[in-house]
């Protein structure tokens, strides 16, 4: 708990094209099961987005579409889904900001990605394009997505089936603190991936054929992104609630 009593506001950028009433409930509902408050962030920049980050302990960056391939050096290729270049300009600007604010920032699924882009760092378009990550699990037109979105909002207890497979975690890391295990597993819905890895970022977590599903900022600052929908995850296994609560602890205590 902030100093003020006050419980610190998370805000949001995610998806708005895709989710319908998900947008309104897939990742507020952990942060706020985690002790923070949860806003979605309006795409303005300029002073209006300074005074947006002014109210905010802590940045999400949430799920959705493709990310545009010439903003890491790429034309698209015949693998490149939908993607949101208005969305990619805000969070590139809006990941500048809050690191010079020292801001915790988590991530997921599309987030790591533009966490990595934003950096530096470039991606795959497809896993399918590295021969030793062609088996990677993925979803491709979001098939098995809508029906996990659909389980989510009506609160069914059984998530339905999905792509998953394990990641091993890097001991000493956050992640590793958060979860508490060397080996877990998480589900697969992606199907961009991280390629060349910023400068400052370190990976610490891989899944077994070598494919990135976690990193995080070297310093003492919290940056944690992971390549799976965490929001979700968390109905599957109570333990990666853990991930939110020390990121909306580090959000408190920075204030």
């Amino acid at each position: 708990m902030a100093k003020t009593g006050r419980k610190p506001i998370i805000g949001l950028s995610i998806g708005l094209h895709d989710f319908g009433d998900y947008g309104g409930v897939g990742f507020q509902r952990p942060v706020a099961l985690a002790g923070g408050v949860p806003f979605v962030l309006a795409r303005l920049d300029g002073s209006f987005l300074d005074d947006a980050l002014d109210a905010c302990e802590g940045i999400l960056l949430g799920g959705g579409r493709d990310i545009e391939p010439r903003l890491f050096g790429q034309e698209p290729t015949e693998h490149l889904a939908a993607t949101e270049p208005l969305r990619d300009a805000f969070e590139v600007e809006l990941v500048r900001r809050a690191l010079d604010r020292k801001l915790p920032i988590l991530g997921a699924c599309r987030g790591i990605q533009i966490l990595n882009v934003a950096l530096g760092g470039t991606l795959v378009q497809d896993v399918s394009v590295r021969r030793e990550w062609a088996e990677h699990p993925s979803d491709r037109g979001w098939r098995a997505w809508k029906e996990v979105e659909r389980a989510s909002l009506a609160g069914d207890e059984v998530v339905p089936p999905h792509p998953r497979h394990p990641v091993v975690v890097e001991a000493g890391s956050r992640l590793h603190a958060a979860l508490g295990v060397d080996e877990i597993e998480v589900d697969s819905f992606h199907h961009q991936a991280l390629d060349k890895v910023a400068p400052g970022l370190n990976v610490v977590a891989r899944a077994p054929d070598g494919v990135v599903e976690a990193v995080e900022l070297d310093g003492d600052g919290y940056v944690l992104a992971v390549q799976w929908e965490l929001q979700e995850e968390w109905r599957v296994d109570r333990r990666f609630l853990g991930a939110f609560s020390q990121f909306v602890a580090a959000a408190a205590a920075g204030r």
